[in-house]
């Protein structure tokens, strides 16, 4: 169990979970966390501003332990063979077991054990990204900012139960000879790369549009998976803010659906046949009278067509697929880009959507807006995030 439930980040889980829910429990954890990670009967989140990690029991929403590190940690452990495995942006990736938070081991990714300020705390030049990749029994883990600072990102292969290094692979974009930025070959990109997480298929592992394979080695071609341009954390709300399921980024558009073989929207979750996502609708004179322009929609992984596509009244935050359904949490608002930004005074909610047709199946309001990107499926219940720092369980 990991970030989006998968190496793949698709966000879909086969947990059935019934589309009429109620909370089961609510605990406040800090005053920022962050998405949650369901695993072993416990709910693993990260407290950015309290550098830990906290493990809460799923059935109770009891607190089991917590682990503070030396930074900042940015998005929440992957689970492994009874270990929580997380980086920091002290630098350093930990591995503490699961069923008491006692630390395993703990590694420096960064090169140096240098610091710099950022937005008010100490990290490393090189920070580690708290929700590492596990991959056919190794740790994939990034430190770094950007592959044209401060020497660049490195990507790192790890033992998972002993902390071994196995190879460390930078990632460099400046001209070895003239230190200067390459010539940028597409209007809609340049060469290099930010840090994010990692994803990964069958055979190669993602960042961002960046391929390697097994063994760290950077290589020509991947096949289509998530991405985004922003980052995976990132909860901005403006123009070309989007996530994309493809291979590269090779247009720009603000806009939901698909465009020349990629996939666009500010959330998307798929699964092995389609792809559903959140995003708003191209703004042309040809459909301005429709209804609404933010729209959920689902798509046939394999085909240039729209399965169906619904609009609706929401900022949405959150989206898992659970089995056939499709949940969606966020600001109820029709008003979503005026400039005061979203109209909060109809609160937040939860949608249960058929995943087969986008038919509504039940709703549940609630007391917090969630954590963008903030919610797992596990055990028949969701888990959710929310931006007043406290975590929710639901339940029938």
């Amino acid at each position: 169990p990991t970030y989006r439930s998968d190496a793949e980040r698709s966000g879909c889980t086969p947990t059935a979970v019934p589309a009429a829910l109620r909370p089961r429990w609510q605990v406040k954890i800090a005053e920022r966390i962050t998405a949650p990670v369901v695993a072993g009967g416990k709910v693993f989140v990260g407290s950015p501003d309290e550098h830990s990690v906290s493990a809460i029991d799923a059935d109770s929403g009891k607190a089991a332990w917590r682990f503070t590190t030396g930074a900042r940690v940015d998005s929440p452990p992957t689970v492994y063979q009874g270990r929580a495995i997380f980086g920091s942006h002290d630098g350093y990736v930990y591995n503490v077991r699961a069923s008491d938070g006692a630390l395993a081991w703990r590694l420096r990714a960064a090169r140096e054990d240098r610091r710099i300020a950022a937005n008010g705390q100490l990290e490393s030049v090189s920070p580690a990204l708290g929700s590492v990749l596990v991959r056919n029994g190794v740790v994939f883990a990034t430190a770094g900012r950007s592959s044209y600072l401060d020497g660049g990102i490195d990507l790192c292969r790890v033992e998972p139960l002993t902390g071994k290094t196995l190879s460390r692979t930078p990632i460099y974009s400046p001209d070895p000879e003239t230190g200067k930025q390459p010539e940028q070959f597409s209007p809609a990109s340049m060469p290099g790369a930010r840090a994010d997480i990692l994803s990964a298929d069958d055979g190669h592992v993602y960042l961002r549009d960046m391929v390697f394979n097994a063994q760290g080695v950077n290589v020509a071609e991947g096949k289509p998976h998530l991405f985004t341009l922003i980052d995976f954390l990132d909860d901005s709300w403006i123009h070309r803010s989007y996530w994309i399921f493809g291979t590269k980024c090779s247009i720009s558009t603000g806009c939901s659906g698909r465009d020349r073989n990629l996939v666009f929207g500010r959330l998307i979750v798929f699964d092995e046949s389609h792809i559903y996502g959140y995003g708003r609708k191209q703004v042309h004179w040809s459909n301005m009278l429709q209804d609404g322009p933010y729209r959920i929609f689902a798509m046939n992984r394999d085909e240039n067509a729209k399965k169906w596509e619904k609009a609706v009244r929401m900022q949405v935050r959150a989206m898992v697929l659970a089995d056939k359904v499709l949940f969606v949490a966020g600001l109820l608002a029709d008003e979503i880009d005026g400039p005061d930004g979203p109209d909060m005074s109809r609160g937040s909610a939860l949608i249960a959507l058929s995943a087969s047709d986008g038919t509504e199946l039940g709703r549940c309001p609630l007391d917090s807006i969630p954590v963008f990107d903030g919610m797992a499926a596990a055990y028949g219940r969701l888990y959710i995030a929310m931006r007043n720092g406290s975590l929710t369980c639901l339940e029938k």
